[in-house]
């Protein structure tokens, strides 16, 4: 089982993480305006009146934190924690990324999301958290700082708002395929005991995508380890079925390994 399911996770790893490759976060809300107004040329004696247009910004209000989850630090050993230049790196797309907010270019979900990303991968969970929220601030319509919210909330140990955040993901862009294997990647690990929760998430991502290869084989797995192997062995034989002219060898054994089970 270890090289066929090894296989599989790769692939879903892959898809889970690559679209977190994304850039891209939100000047903080209630920011100062800073307003130069020129002197009338005017006479001093005729009076004028100068009307300024508020300026709307996005509310920021943080994701909330799970009151069944306590985050003892903030801080964590990120992907690029100990390591000289990638932290130079990061720090330099963090000032790059910020320099380009307000410019107009960008989007500023995805500038602040980048830099979010960039503190996560640092370990700074403070900054990366605050960060993701003024994404969230701008297009709260969209799943992917929900999903990367997720994945840092994971790593903190918060996993109940990590599970929130996920749940958001989806519920705000439930076709799209790599939110819902970020969720399931993380309920099948986190809360595999949860069967209706579980359960919940594979009906719903099923309803809304179809049948899907990597869904199928996250279920698969799921199932073995609820000792449920006659359901695990057809699931995989669903992923076998949705990859054809794919190499299936390491599916069969897993097939023939479940089968010797039952």
């Amino acid at each position: 089982m270890a090289a066929g399911i090894g296989f599989v996770v790769a692939v879903l790893a892959f898809l889970a993480w690559s679209h977190r490759a994304q850039a891209p976060v939100v000047t903080p809300p209630g920011s100062a305006l800073d307003l130069n107004l020129a002197s009338s040329t005017e006479s001093a004696s005729t009076p004028t009146t100068v009307t300024v247009e508020p300026v709307t910004q996005p509310v920021v209000r943080p994701f909330p934190i799970n009151p069944a989850d306590t985050i003892a630090s903030w801080s964590f050993a990120g992907t690029d924690t100990g390591n000289a230049t990638l932290t130079a790196q990061a720090n330099a797309d963090i000032a790059k990324l910020t320099g380009l907010i307000g410019k107009g270019q960008y989007d500023e979900y995805d500038l602040y999301n980048g830099i979010a990303n960039d503190y996560g991968a640092l370990g700074n969970g403070k900054e990366a958290y605050q960060y993701y929220n003024r994404s969230i601030a701008i297009h709260p319509n969209k799943g992917l700082a929900y999903s990367n919210l997720g994945h840092l909330m994971d790593g903190l140990g918060a996993y109940h708002t990590a599970a929130d955040a996920y749940a958001k993901a989806v519920a705000v862009e439930p076709t799209v395929a790599e939110y819902r294997v970020d969720q399931l990647t993380f309920l099948t690990r986190q809360f595999p005991k949860d069967t209706a929760l579980v359960t919940a998430a594979f009906a719903g991502a099923t309803a809304r995508l179809g049948q899907n290869a990597s869904i199928y084989s996250l279920e698969a797995q799921w199932l073995t380890g609820q000792g449920r192997y006659a359901d695990a062995v057809t699931a995989w034989k669903t992923v076998k079925t949705l990859s054809p002219g794919s190499d299936s060898t390491a599916i069969d054994a897993e097939i023939a390994r479940l089968q010797a089970k039952l």
